[in-house]
């Protein structure tokens, strides 16, 4: 029986590729699955019951079995369905004979040792391989370019089908629809192939070895050992040769220097802090510390007693206030929200956000650009 989680996970893939020694020093760290990785891996086996439904496959409805399935989840997974469906549909428009396969289980240990992991929907045909993996999250937008997990799932199809199918290219897309997000990435068969030989197998190698160098980083974020990890700790600490008490004395490069890793260090501090008060109620001691009870808000310990009492106090105990727009999409459905509601809908302007230059969206005016303009 094959492990259930490979050490060189295609999920974990750019943090390893970035710090290969990681790879071992978090598979000894035990998983403690979330509330927001259950409701991914519910929604998952409903996008894929839903699908087969779709395609006349036998299946079986999971909707009784599922704790957080919600409207939501319904359109979500809904959406998913059609998305792949349409998928297979255009495939087939240019090869008499494709093959849709659900949840299937890859292998790329060609290039990473143990590697395996299961595809979420693979459409091959000839000309383009697709690649569809059905991302649930709402936290972190995520994007199917340059996006190794699915290069090395993209790299498991190929291992099925290269030999049936006259493969050019691979089509990898994620499909996010709580954020709205489908986000595709063309890449060539053979540009594919290439940085499998010349970057994953090699990095893959070093880090089932326990060997290269460790690198901080935005891959730090999934890390078992972020807290604690001294390499992330030297990468923030850098910040300490900045003299913050005279911030206006700083020249222009430096508070570029600052600002290309504040948001690592906020999230450090962050972890180290929730690391420490995870020890400490454990019963470790950090000098110039104590663990105290913290502020709290005052709650109803019964909210139907206490209508119940104002209202024969002769008050009216409740409020009204028009839903949110993402609630009143729930309530009427997308296609009635957007008949009834799409015209007295505004997206004013967003806040002025600083950003990293390789951040996708358009840049705005500033004041000093406006005046030039004048």
């Amino acid at each position: 029986m094959p492990n259930k989680h490979a050490l060189l996970s295609a999920s974990a893939s750019h943090r390893w590729l970035n710090c290969p020694p990681s790879a071992r020093l978090c598979a000894d760290k035990e998983d403690t699955a979330s509330e927001y990785a259950l409701q991914g891996t519910e929604a998952h086996s409903l996008c894929e019951h839903k699908l087969k439904v779709l395609l006349g496959l036998e299946t079986q409805d999971p909707t009784v079995s599922l704790t957080f399935y919600d409207e939501e989840m319904e359109g979500c997974t809904n959406d998913y369905a059609e998305y792949c469906l349409s998928v297979i549909e255009k495939a087939k428009g240019n090869c008499k004979d494709p093959i849709a396969l659900i949840e299937q289980r890859l292998d790329f240990s060609e290039y990473i040792p143990g590697g395996f992991g299961t595809g979420d929907c693979i459409v091959a045909a000839d000309g383009t391989l697709h690649i569809i993996d059905f991302k649930y999250g709402k936290g972190v937008e995520v994007s199917a370019e340059d996006n190794s997990q699915m290069m090395c799932y993209a790299l498991g199809a190929l291992n099925l089908f290269d030999s049936l199918y006259d493969i050019s290219k691979i089509d990898m897309t994620i499909f996010q629809p709580r954020r709205e997000n489908v986000s595709t990435y063309t890449m060539p068969k053979d540009a594919l192939y290439k940085w499998a030989k010349e970057v994953l197998k090699p990095t893959a190698l070093l880090a089932y070895d326990s060997k290269g160098d460790f690198k901080a980083g935005d891959h730090c974020r999934f890390c078992k050992v972020k807290a604690t990890c001294r390499k992330r700790a030297e990468y923030n600490l850098e910040l300490a040769k900045y003299d913050f008490e005279v911030p206006d004395t700083l020249e222009n490069i430096e508070v570029a220097a600052i600002l290309t890793k504040a948001d690592e260090l906020v999230s450090w501090v962050e972890d180290v802090k929730e690391y420490a008060l995870r020890q400490a109620l454990c019963g470790v001691k950090f000098d110039g510390f104590k663990v105290v009870e913290g502020r709290s808000n005052r709650k109803y310990t019964d909210e139907n007693a206490v209508a119940d009492a104002v209202i024969k106090a002769g008050k009216d105990p409740y409020e009204k206030k028009l839903l949110g727009i993402t609630a009143m999409t729930k309530l009427l459905g997308k296609t009635k929200f957007e008949n009834l509601l799409s015209e007295l809908i505004e997206k004013p302007q967003g806040k002025p956000t600083l950003v990293p230059i390789t951040d996708k969206r358009k840049e705005i005016n500033t004041a000093n650009e406006d005046f030039k303009e004048n």
